[in-house]
């Protein structure tokens, strides 16, 4: 190998490994992010009673919009964005006092949230993040069904909020990773069931997602 190689090697190492404070982004970025979400299973109540809708995990996906703030901030390292994301779970039983039926359709939730970031650096790539996000979530049940038949297909928009953690990874001055995980929550939405009744239930999901940040 010779100098020249020897040198890129080495110039590689210490890029994947340490990142000077100089190359730290300040300013604008955008990025996206996909991920699996955990819907808990959510305690249902209607005039006659409750229940406990169970969901099966499933894919989640967003999008953001931010500022990193920049070193010697008087707000302090971090960053503020606004987020759009999206969780669709599957609807898998419903559990009354008599015992579980089988379920179907989904419960959809649209999120528009700004978060607060805080970001604490030191001489490595590794970031670890502590973040709350505070906005409205859109639910959706899109035709939720009890034994085939149809219970709500209905909507509803509340406030929401989530909490977050992790690790940015700096992959450059511009490009970072984001791996995180997410509790995301909602006040308690009411729909109206294909009876005409109405019914109200919790929403709580864990989230773990994998992104991509580019900042300009």
């Amino acid at each position: 190998m010779n100098k020249f190689s020897l040198s890129i090697a080495v110039l590689g190492f210490l890029l994947i490994f340490s990142v000077p404070t100089r190359a730290q982004h300040s300013g604008p970025y955008i990025g996206a992010f996909l991920g699996g979400s955990a819907l808990m299973n959510s305690k249902s109540s209607d005039n006659l009673g409750d229940s406990r809708l169970s969901y099966k995990p499933a894919l989640m996906e967003g999008t953001m919009v931010g500022w990193d703030l920049e070193p010697g901030n008087a707000m302090g390292e971090g960053r503020l964005e606004l987020e759009y994301s999206r969780r669709s779970n599957s609807l898998d039983k419903a559990t009354y006092n008599t015992g579980s039926v089988p379920g179907g359709g989904k419960m959809t939730a649209d999120s528009l949230l700004f978060n607060c970031i805080g970001v604490f650096r030191d001489d490595t790539i590794w970031s670890p993040y502590l973040g709350l996000g505070l906005g409205a979530a859109r639910l959706k049940a899109d035709n939720l069904t009890v034994t085939g038949k149809l219970l709500s297909n209905d909507s509803a928009v509340v406030f929401a909020y989530q909490v977050q953690t992790g690790f940015d990874i700096e992959l450059s001055k511009y490009f970072s990773l984001d791996l995180g995980y997410r509790y995301f929550s909602t006040a308690r939405p009411t729909f109206v069931e294909a009876s005409g009744r109405k019914f109200t239930m919790d929403y709580v999901s864990h989230n773990v997602v994998l992104g991509l940040r580019v900042g300009f």
